[in-house]
């Protein structure tokens, strides 16, 4: 994986001016950017990684990756059985998902 990822940019770690809802902010590298964007239209996918070398604090706290999507292994080749029903990561388009604390009409 070390030679197909592109780096696509930097991230800040930053807090809502409230200071009760943590966020990222970054800046994309353009030398990079058509390669990423060719690679994401290729079913690629975001890696953020955290910066563990931070000598000064405004250096960034993550930096994003585009990597290829990693081939799918069947569950059920490695164990010899059915792979569990996953539930769908998303909600479909146009459905809201209620949020944390949210309640439900009766």
């Amino acid at each position: 994986m070390a030679d197909d990822k592109i780096r696509l940019g930097v991230l800040w770690k930053n807090v809502t001016r409230e200071g009760n809802k943590p966020y990222l902010s970054g800046r994309v590298q353009r030398e990079n950017l058509d390669a990423a964007v060719e690679l994401l239209r290729d079913g690629g996918r975001f890696l953020i990684l955290s910066n563990s070398k931070r000598p000064d604090k405004q250096d960034p706290d993550c930096v994003l990756f585009v990597v290829p999507e990693a081939p799918r292994r069947d569950a059920a080749d490695d164990r010899g059985a059915t792979p569990p029903n996953r539930a769908p990561a998303r909600p479909e388009a146009g459905t809201a998902r209620p949020g944390p604390g949210s309640r439900t009409p009766r």
